[in-house]
């Protein structure tokens, strides 16, 4: 009987770590506070598309953040709010070379806000958007997202909420209009920074349905033993584009944010090992159950 007791003690260990791998509480929302938003600082071009991101905000700063345009010459960083004073609502940032510095509406007021940079010829309109969180609390974006900014755009439909996030393997809705009206039949393209690349097109309501990929790399091992993100929750930046022409005129549009992994990953993990002893448990009493003699007959263990 002891000799059953040792492994079922390892599986009820194993089962119990693989729940609370799963269950325990990221150290870090999705929608945190601005410098944990967006796509993270990379040397390393990974698309062409236009982009925002986060500079290198000083530690601890909540009231504003550091926002830096990547593939796109514009000379300003626009920022839509949800509430707050009329002249708030709307307010231009200059770009300094480190990027451009922007606010929520007022001090205490938080949420999603809208950020939008833009370059503009006589051939051609590019636009780069992004949303950032701020963390006081503050209207919904919902009626926002619903306001046009510009020719062609991108919207979420919607926006995670505020403990939540885009993920591998989950699929999300995306709006496309252009002057307001959705764009049936419209390509939209997704890009990650993982090297990944689909396509869809919009259905007749302007909706692309897009399915985050599963291509999130092994974290990196320190020389501990232990991993380089720690317990902190993995993000990897994707960005959606999609084009049309109009009037002799080329519009590109582009909206870029993070993704997380998948949070199955380590419940998966750990029920495959359970399930690994199940296995070896059921097989141990055959092993048991029969010896050989000296002359090569089995006999009852």
């Amino acid at each position: 009987m002891k000799t059953y007791l040792i492994p079922l003690g390892l599986l009820a260990a194993t089962a119990a770590l693989a729940q609370h791998e799963h269950h325990a509480p990221p150290a870090v929302s999705a929608a945190a506070p601005a410098a944990t938003q967006a796509a993270r600082p990379t040397a390393r071009l990974w698309t062409i598309q236009p982009l925002l991101l986060p500079g290198r905000a000083a530690r601890g700063e909540r009231a504003s953040a550091l926002l830096r345009p990547q593939g796109i010459a514009a000379q300003t960083v626009t920022v839509f709010a949800a509430e707050g004073p009329a002249e708030r609502l709307q307010v231009e940032y200059p770009l300094a070379p480190e990027g451009a510095r922007i606010a929520p509406a007022t001090p205490k007021v938080g949420n999603y806000h809208w950020v939008v940079a833009r370059e503009e010829s006589a051939e051609a309109v590019r636009v780069a958007s992004t949303a950032w969180y701020f963390g006081n609390p503050g209207d919904s974006p919902k009626e926002l997202l619903k306001l046009p900014k510009h020719e062609l755009e991108i919207v979420p439909d919607p926006l995670p909420r505020e403990h939540g996030s885009y993920r591998e393997s989950e699929k999300w809705r995306f709006l496309v209009r252009f002057n307001g009206q959705p764009l049936a039949g419209q390509p939209v393209t997704l890009e990650t920074e993982f090297g990944s690349r689909s396509t869809v097109l919009t259905d007749a309501a302007g909706i692309a349905t897009v399915l985050f990929p599963r291509d999130f790399k092994p974290a990196e091992k320190k020389a501990g033993g232990g991993e380089h993100e720690g317990h902190s929750p993995r993000r990897a930046a994707f960005v959606l584009s999609t084009t049309t022409e109009a009037n002799g005129r080329r519009y590109l549009t582009a909206f870029n944010y993070t993704y997380g992994q998948d949070g199955d990953r380590n419940r998966s993990l750990g029920w495959g090992a359970a399930f690994g002893l199940i296995g070896m448990l059921a097989a141990t009493p055959l092993l048991r159950r029969r010896k050989p003699t000296a002359s090569g007959e089995h006999r009852d263990a």
